[in-house]
């Protein structure tokens, strides 16, 4: 599964394009060559542009949620310790030969 960063960055750069493509369509059709119906490419531009928005907005909406539920990886706190509980507890001790 992506993260919602990743699909935001995405869908902002979709936005971008979509926009580009939408307005080129709309004044300048003559430009872009091999379209037989504008108006439906028109149409289908700005509903790929509607998507991007949409998936924008979800992206930015979950983004929002899990920016007040702290960090994912904390080593300070017992919760979280992803440490050797060993060597965290005999950090600086001396070795000595007996077993």
């Amino acid at each position: 599964m992506l993260s919602p960063p990743c699909c935001g960055f995405y869908s902002a750069t979709g936005i971008i394009f979509m926009t580009f493509v939408w307005v080129m369509l709309s004044t300048q059709p003559f430009f872009i060559t091999g379209i037989e119906d504008v108006e439906q490419a028109r149409n289908n531009a700005f509903g790929a542009l509607i998507t991007f928005c949409v998936t924008f907005a979800i992206s930015a909406v979950m983004m929002l949620k899990d920016k007040g539920t702290g960090r994912e990886y904390d080593t300070g706190d017992q919760d979280f310790n992803r440490l050797n509980i060993d060597l965290k507890q005999n950090y600086g001790s001396v070795p000595t030969d007996s077993y």
